[in-house]
């Protein structure tokens, strides 16, 4: 996985983490809105910070959209804990990694952050990469790692962990992931995502699991 941008030393140190989250608020907005020409000045006035202080914190534009794609990445983030131990709570991780997802996906501005790969794949292709892993393959990753180690503590049986973790989206997401991104179904309400999420690894199981839920 390459490394992200924003790992590189900034320009100084950072001064202080409220205006460091109002950068990133602001570029997110402005991202959203305006795709990959939103303008490091636009930024500075609407996150109301002085350039000074958008280069304490990151080291250039590329390094400030990338760490507000893994920040939005921090939302379907499930402490390591959760299934890193000997006993592994496998179903309820999975569902739980599963609610997280769908209410992320269920955004209509996940669209948006789509489309900005997308666009900035025509500005570099090393740039679209550090998005990509910066934002949805690091969630990708994750789920990938979570069935690796049911693998090994022989709950699961499946040849390739990230093959699986491919089925498994399918399985939570299926079409409705496209209906609401063309805006013709609402998006999903909280019981729904539940539903969906829960039905995923039951459906899940029975193709790799030893039982089925």
């Amino acid at each position: 996985m390459p490394p992200p941008a924003n790992s590189r030393t900034p320009r100084g140190r950072p001064k202080d983490p409220a205006k460091r989250e109002a950068l990133l608020d602001a570029t997110r907005d402005l991202l959203l809105a305006h795709g990959m020409g939103v303008t490091t000045e636009s930024v500075l006035e609407k996150a109301g910070v002085s350039k000074a202080t958008l280069y304490a914190n990151f080291l250039d534009k590329q390094a400030l959209i990338e760490a507000v794609l893994s920040r939005e990445a921090e939302r379907i983030h499930l402490d390591k804990t959760d299934y890193d131990g000997g006993d592994l709570s496998l179903e309820p991780t999975l569902r739980a990694f599963g609610i997280r997802y769908l209410t992320f996906i269920n955004e209509r501005r996940l669209y948006g952050w789509d489309r900005l790969i997308v666009e900035a794949s025509e500005i570099s292709p090393d740039l679209a990469q550090r998005l990509f892993f910066a934002g949805p393959g690091r969630g990708y990753a994750e789920l990938t790692a979570i069935i690796s180690k049911a693998v090994e503590a022989g709950q699961l049986v499946i040849e390739s962990p990230h093959a699986a973790a491919g089925d498994l989206r399918g399985l939570w997401l299926g079409f409705v992931g496209v209906e609401i991104n063309l805006r013709v179904r609402p998006p999903l309400n909280p019981h729904e995502i539940e539903e969906r999420a829960q039905r995923g690894v039951c459906l899940f199981m029975r193709l790799y699991g030893k039982r089925a839920c």
